[in-house]
């Protein structure tokens, strides 16, 4: 999950060897249920795509490396205890996934997904962050990123059709459900050196559709009432950050992070479980242009004046979801007046702040997803 930024789908036909290494594929196709397709608009917007394509373009020659993608722009101290710069992170590896998927990059899918696995697979789990300076893989995953990950895959076998990727998907979906989501119990990360388990669970890494998928009926329907019950009860339609196991309550809902929030929507709406209000509450701040990173979880009034790409880039993904263009479309060009227009410059079509060169992957990766679920191929 982001760490640092101001914070969920495929593949060639044949998986290269280091792929299928270290486990036998079942034939099985009935084991764990593939993912839903994902969802495009498919609508036509010049401008959307020519802005589209300056943001690839940036991301291919600034950020995207054949093993990860890298967290910043800049690079800074790797010692720090969030990732930033010149560090990779899973989630960017599966939102690169995502749109590698959207765009049906099959060949460029199955490499890119080969040097992350080579990166950061812990034989039962993805490190959640790797620093390429120094080859260090942290032990601990992010469910989310994990979940994120195997969407991806889940997609490659829809698309392509290949068994390669339809057995992959297979063995990767028993690793992070024995892992991450053991006893029907999703937490947020496990060392994988120690074995030691979070204690909670935050709602925004509770991508239902992915955990129907590959947990079933059950577990879907118990993590759908945890994030409904999670809603908050005050003037603000948006969500607890997690749930607390041992103590058995929410807990982060003085202070709401408004992008986990919205990705907690953007898996609700996913399943078509989005609350009207929550959805009435986003148009209202896309509309406005007040979509703050932060507010006050009882009366509902912002914390900062701070924005992000990222928010209006989920808030496009929730538009989608739900099919409504207006929305979407509107929370694309929210988030698209952070581009960078400066053609001599290497930050040129990236989405963020030229004068300090801060330029976060998160927020320029869910603005290309959501690019590409509106724009499609």
């Amino acid at each position: 999950m982001r760490k640092g930024a101001t914070v969920a789908v495929i593949g060639a036909t044949v998986l290269l060897a280091a792929c299928q290494s270290g486990h036998t594929h079942t034939s099985s196709r009935s084991a764990v249920q593939l993912p839903r397709t994902a969802y495009s608009a498919n609508q036509r917007d010049q401008s959307l795509a020519a802005a589209r394509t300056r943001l690839i373009a940036f991301l291919q020659q600034q950020l995207v490396r054949p093993d990860g993608v890298y967290t910043n722009y800049l690079d800074t101290n790797r010692n720090a205890a969030t990732a930033s710069g010149h560090e990779y992170l899973s989630e960017s590896a599966g939102l690169w996934l995502l749109h590698l998927a959207y765009t049906r990059q099959f060949d460029a899918f199955r490499r890119f997904y080969q040097q992350i696995k080579d990166t950061l697979w812990q034989g039962r789990q993805f490190a959640y962050r790797y620093n390429p300076a120094n080859h260090q893989r942290f032990p601990v995953n992010a469910t989310v990123d994990d979940l994120r990950i195997l969407q991806a895959v889940g997609q490659a076998a829809i698309q392509t059709k290949s068994d390669q990727w339809h057995h992959e998907y297979q063995w990767i979906a028993k690793k992070v459900r024995d892992q991450s989501i053991a006893a029907d119990r999703p937490v947020d990360f496990v060392d994988a050196k120690t074995g030691k388990r979070a204690k909670t669970i935050t709602l925004c890494y509770l991508d239902l559709t992915t955990l129907r998928a590959i947990g079933g009926q059950a577990l879907y329907r118990s993590q759908l009432d945890r994030i409904q019950s999670g809603q908050l009860q005050s003037r603000l339609p948006l969500f607890a950050t997690r749930y607390d196991y041992s103590a058995k309550k929410y807990t982060g809902t003085s202070q709401i992070n408004s992008v986990e929030s919205l990705l907690t929507a953007v898996h609700l709406a996913s399943v078509n479980k989005v609350p009207p209000k929550t959805v009435q509450w986003v148009k209202k701040q896309v509309a406005a242009g007040t979509l703050a990173n932060r507010y006050d979880g009882t009366s509902g009034a912002p914390l900062t004046f701070d924005q992000s790409a990222g928010g209006y880039a989920l808030a496009a993904q929730l538009g989608i979801l739900i099919h409504d263009s207006d929305l979407a479309k509107q929370a694309l060009h929210r988030a698209l007046a952070f581009q960078i227009q400066k053609p001599d410059t290497p930050l040129n079509g990236a989405l963020g702040d030229l004068a300090s060169q801060q330029v976060y992957s998160f927020d320029n990766l869910e603005t290309l997803v959501a690019l590409d679920m509106y724009l499609g191929k």
